[in-house]
């Protein structure tokens, strides 16, 4: 279980990094040689419009781990939402946003119907 999550973290983290990394205009990132006024050898000051969204699920039948996360990004606003099943098979679910109000999170329980041990058949 460590390990997949692990190898899943990884992997959210390197997706991040590219998507904030890559340029967000077709002139990679040059605006137009303007330098605090004045041109210098093409390069500008360039702050890309951050926008992005991704989002995973993980259903190990060996380990039983069961989750899945979603998060979209549009200049300062974040919204998100995550998902795991706990040991008794209820689901927490948060639901989230940051904006320039700050970082508000709601967490939901969906209570487990059939209970731990308990197999139809």
């Amino acid at each position: 279980m460590a390990s997949t999550v692990a190898i899943v973290s990884v992997l959210v983290i390197l997706g991040l990094v590219c998507v904030i990394a890559a340029p967000q205009s077709g002139n990679g990132g040059i605006a137009n040689g303007v330098r605090g006024g004045g041109v210098h050898h093409g390069w500008g000051d360039y702050y890309a419009h951050p926008k992005y969204k991704f989002g995973y699920g993980v259903k190990d039948a060996k380990t039983w781990d069961k989750k899945t996360a979603a998060e979209w990004r549009d200049g300062s606003n974040v919204k998100g939402h995550y998902s795991l099943q706990e040991p008794d098979g209820s689901w927490r679910t948060v639901n989230y946003v940051a904006d320039e109000k700050g970082f508000r999170a709601q967490v939901h329980r969906t209570p487990n119907h059939h209970p731990v041990g308990h197999h139809q058949g």
